[in-house]
């Protein structure tokens, strides 16, 4: 006998608590990025290239690491919060990279999942999650 049914995939729902919970013990500019990376669905080292001056009040544009096309992605009211406070103790960096080191060099992708990593391993965070965010 052949099933002539398509079974639709469910739609993947995380558990915002536990994104909630994870972005609160981030610190700010780590936070940031993570929120970033995960209410524009783009790749952390998209973000880390970002600038102040692709931050508009409504939208945020951003270079596609793998592709080089730039996108324009609308900020949602879940993501306002974590952006408005950290622009708003942002200071201008000689490079005019929106995310630095406390040198002023650019973060690399791998400073940012090193911290990502010691803070899910707090909470107990399965993997999955960070390779959400790769």
């Amino acid at each position: 006998m052949i099933l002539n049914t398509i079974i639709a995939p469910q739609p993947w729902e995380p558990n915002i608590s536990l994104l909630e919970e994870f972005l609160d013990l981030l610190p700010l500019q780590y936070r940031t990025i993570v929120a970033l990376a995960y209410f524009t669905a783009s790749r952390i080292e998209d973000i880390l290239s970002l600038q102040k001056q692709d931050i508009t009040p409504e939208t945020i544009i951003i270079q596609d690491s793998t592709s080089q096309k730039r996108k324009k992605v609308q900020i949602i009211a879940r993501l306002q919060p974590y952006l408005t406070v950290y622009l708003n103790g942002y200071e201008s960096q000689p490079s005019n990279l929106l995310f630095t080191d406390q040198f002023g060099q650019p973060l690399k992708s791998s400073q940012v999942f090193k911290v990502l990593k010691i803070v899910a391993k707090k909470i107990n965070l399965p993997d999955l999650y960070l390779f959400v965010l790769r």
